[in-house]
């Protein structure tokens, strides 16, 4: 999703916001400066979206002649533990949305935030006023207050410096930019994955590194395991999960392959049997798993049990369900639930990445998990699809992650993305094909496997830090324009040379972009415009020119069986790879070399009815 289609989108839904709001005073009062409302609506937007607050009247101080400290207000956090939000907002028409944060207007706000924390803000109408007395009042107790910048445009980084000085003068004092690119993440987190983003108006906790006590259920004495390793099997009552979620919110899953969805079917019965039927839960559910870094004595008596580190890595739609009913039920119903309902905790102590990783594995072998799934909360797998939201291609790091998807973009599989880079990229199309033979015979998908853990493993040789979307997005926009022009399915794609043509089409189309219009030649960029244009004809000649290339490399006339040899060598051992493409590399390749080349009726490209939505890479 392009910048300036998320903003075409938030833009609908802020003529929205001032349609309804249409009798607000400073609505009202703006009618003629449309800027001025669309300001104030975003306002409105920013406290519905994140805080889920629509009585935004309360909350909002601007007065007449206000132009800064738009937002005020103090709300409980999950520590129970007062907290005050000062926002300042920035909106932008569509052409200055794409473009980069301008620094002044961060210093500025910045300085302004710094005027409210000496207390010498002056003029301000009265609403603001007594909010600002109260911070006042909440700083000299040795209170929280968090500033937040929201712009409607990109922050690159730009007052980086500044803002951690800002930071660092006050350990109290907390400060965070809210930009388009920000808040289109969290829009797609909420409305294509159906997950809750990190609030900024909330302050959790970080189960990994604070100490976390549970209340446990001692009746019939807890289960311990002492070999092979340590380990411990008890119960919890429904308020016991409500609290953990409560205090520390997502972050109790970050080493889980799933995040629980804001809506489901599995999550509503869950839901329903906690609600109506809590003497039959502990019968229904298989419980959770979790991990902890240090695992105490837990005496027979004990009713709590203090973790560091703990994560939860199997059950997070039972913990969030949980949490959704006791939240929403009544007190008599609660007390209900803590008297029948019981969840079982496995908890486990910690042994290490590799350990973790496989108990994580094996817990959730009951669903159809793949290898892929485990890797999708690396960063790298984040930062790729974070970059991948700048386009209409969204890179998919773990299965039916998008419930839904705007009808201009394209989901595709990191699986798929995997392969073509390494094909084209980093120039091994004998590793696609080997990895796709050994996926047969072991169900194992050795390009998110770490080489630690197998010495088949591809992993960290496709996603390092070198590893960039702009290179994925071109290896898979040359894939999918000659995939598109072959009678086969995605998988039939791996019973030909069509990723070994991929790999050499990079230093055939290289050769020929260069030799047309200079050494200066950006071959990444150009292959992407020539895709988005959607005239393919080129890409298609240059496939042409390497089909015929490849057969004169490996054809030796009269001699099938030698033939068929060298294409099998050409296919499964790299140096038989690198040779031929090291004869390409030596090969002369002109302008006239590619564009002359004539198409066949066979060749002409037709567009598919499913090519806008490529959603046929399947497992």
């Amino acid at each position: 999703m392009l910048t300036k289609d998320f903003y075409s989108i938030i833009d609908t839904e802020l003529n929205e916001l001032i349609v309804k709001f249409k009798d607000d005073k400073l609505i009202k009062k703006h009618k003629s400066a449309i800027n001025n409302q669309k300001s104030y609506a975003l306002l409105i937007w920013f406290l519905d979206f994140y805080g889920r607050i629509s009585n935004y009247s309360n909350f909002i101080t601007d007065g007449d002649n206000d132009s800064s400290c738009d937002i005020i207000f103090d709300s409980l956090n999950n520590q129970g533990d007062k907290v005050f939000y000062v926002v300042q907002s920035k909106w932008n028409n569509e052409d200055n949305a794409v473009k980069e944060t301008n620094k002044d207007e961060i210093l500025k706000a910045l300085n302004d935030f710094e005027t409210i924390l000496r207390g010498e803000k002056k003029q301000v109408n009265d609403k603001l006023k007594t909010k600002l007395d109260e911070l006042d009042l909440h700083l000299k107790a040795n209170g929280e207050v968090k500033f937040i910048f929201l712009s409607l445009s990109q922050y690159k980084g730009g007052a980086d410096e500044n803002i951690e000085a800002f930071r660092n003068n006050d350990v109290k004092t907390k400060f965070e930019v809210i930009d388009i690119n920000r808040i289109k993440i969290d829009y797609i987190d909420r409305k294509y994955k159906k997950i809750d983003p990190i609030n900024p108006l909330e302050t959790y906790q970080n189960p990994e590194e604070s100490p976390v006590t549970i209340n446990i259920v001692q009746k019939s004495g807890s289960v311990k395991i002492d070999r092979p390793f340590e380990a411990y099997m008890f119960l919890l009552r429904p308020r016991a999960i409500w609290e953990l979620f409560k205090t520390y919110g997502f972050a109790l899953f970050y080493k889980n392959v799933r995040n629980p969805l804001l809506q489901s079917q599995f999550n509503s019965d869950i839901e329903k049997t906690a609600i109506d039927n809590p003497s039959y839960f502990w019968y229904y559910n298989n419980g959770i798993t979790a991990i902890t870094y240090l695992l105490p004595e837990i005496g027979k008596k004990a009713e709590q049990v203090a973790l560091t580190g703990l994560q939860i890595i199997n059950g997070a739609q039972t913990v969030y369900a949980i949490y959704r009913a006791y939240e929403n039920a009544s007190p008599t119903k609660r007390i209900q639930m803590d008297n029948e309902a019981m969840v079982t905790l496995r908890l486990l102590k910690s042994g290490g990445k590799d350990f973790d990783l496989n108990v994580t594995r094996y817990t959730n072998s009951q669903n159809p998990v793949q290898d892929r799934d485990f890797c999708a909360n690396d960063d790298i797998q984040i930062k790729l699809q974070n970059a991948s939201y700048q386009t209409k291609v969204w890179y998919e790091k773990r299965r039916d992650e998008f419930r839904e998807t705007p009808k201009d973009v394209v989901k595709v599989p990191n699986f798929v993305f995997a392969n073509v880079y390494l094909a084209y990229h980093l120039q091994d199309p004998v590793s696609v094909l080997k990895n796709h033979t050994q996926r047969i015979k072991t169900h194992k998908d050795f390009n998110f496997i770490s080489h630690r853990e197998h010495k088949d493993g591809l992993y960290e040789k496709i996603f390092n830090p070198n590893t960039s979307f702009e290179d994925m997005l071109c290896a898979f926009y040359v894939f999918d324009i000659i995939d598109d022009n072959t009678p086969f399915s995605y998988q039939d794609t791996f019973k030909t040379n069509l990723y070994h043509l991929l790999a050499l089409f990079k230093t055939a189309f290289t050769k020929y972009l260069k030799a047309k219009y200079g050494e200066g030649i950006n071959v990444n960029k150009q292959i992407i415009k020539i895709y988005e244009q959607g005239d393919k004809t080129i890409i298609i000649k240059t496939f042409k020119f390497l089909s015929q290339f490849v057969e004169k490399q490996v054809e030796i006339v009269d001699n099938e069986r030698k033939t068929t040899e060298r294409m099998f060598k050409f296919l499964f051992t790299l140096s038989h790879y690198q040779k031929i493409n090291d004869n390409l590399e030596d090969t002369s390749i002109s302008v006239t070399a590619i564009e002359d080349i004539v198409l066949e009726k066979d060749d002409v490209i037709i567009e598919s009815e499913d090519n806008q939505e490529r959603n046929n890479f399947t497992e």
